[in-house]
């Protein structure tokens, strides 16, 4: 069984998926260990075949495994029913996360205490912590751990959208309007990075290119009601009275189809 494994797991290593797929399924028809359910996971993770990836960890008792895939599949709830109230650290941390994003954030943040360092250390630990305490209104503490998250993995966009979102809140327009500048440059499509440097340029009176940055986060996002609203706005001060109205309409129209939907 362990030397098959072993097969399994050069093959998985040097590539040959599918190849590997094969035979671990055919070593789980006769065996259907927890081990090979857990290779079996890795392999169709690497796959791309998530829904499967979590079955088998589920087989394998592997549940932060599963929860991960589920945590990034936006399967939040189901997430939270998996790791039930697992006092493992990845857990914790996993629950955290899903927390946020059902926006539980007190939730969250207690999740957070008392991980060890090994986990409280991490980019993902002062990411979610950050954006947590945004959320919470906590904006000094949020800029502290979304700066650390930052110094240990300075790639990932939204760590400096939601620095900029707390520099903003505090009045510190010069340093959110430098994040988001970041975040765009590292995600030229995100929508509300376009859509928080246009508020920062109306603020300033540069009403044209605070137009031009509502423009481009509804060509990414032609949902996005609030950058409507505040087009709208913009060019009522412009004395674009037509233009205005156009973009009040649409913003209209957007209340409309939820409603319809629901």
């Amino acid at each position: 069984m362990a030397q098959n494994l072993e097969e399994i797991i050069s093959q998985l290593n040097a590539g040959n998926l599918n190849y590997a797929l094969m035979k671990i399924k055919e070593l789980i028809a006769m065996n259907p260990s927890r081990e090979a359910y857990e290779l079996l996971g890795r392999i169709l993770l690497e796959l791309g075949r998530d829904d499967e990836a979590i079955d088998a960890f589920l087989s394998a008792g592997k549940l932060v495994e599963a929860a991960k895939i589920m945590v990034n599949r936006g399967r939040y709830a189901e997430a939270l029913r998996v790791l039930g109230d697992n006092s493992n650290p990845e857990a914790k941390l996993m629950r955290a996360m899903a927390f946020l994003k059902l926006e539980r954030y007190k939730d969250a943040l207690k999740e957070l205490e008392g991980l060890p360092e090994k986990y409280a250390s991490t980019p993902l630990y002062y990411k979610v912590k950050g954006i947590t305490e945004y959320f919470l209104g906590m904006y000094y503490d949020a800029i502290k751990d979304l700066s650390k998250a930052i110094y240990l993995y300075g790639f990932d966009a939204d760590l400096f959208y939601y620095r900029a979102l707390s520099h903003m809140a505090l009045g510190n327009d010069k340093e959110a309007e430098e994040d988001f500048d970041t975040a765009i440059n590292l995600n030229p499509y995100y929508a509300e990075a376009y859509f928080g440097k246009g508020i920062i340029s109306e603020k300033s009176n540069k009403l044209e290119e605070a137009v031009k940055l509502y423009t481009k986060s509804l060509a990414i996002n032609p949902k996005m009601k609030q950058a409507y609203i505040r087009r709208a706005k913009t060019y009522f001060k412009l004395g674009r009275e037509e233009n205005a109205m156009k973009d009040v309409e649409s913003a209209m129209k957007l209340d409309h189809s939820k409603e319809d939907s629901s």
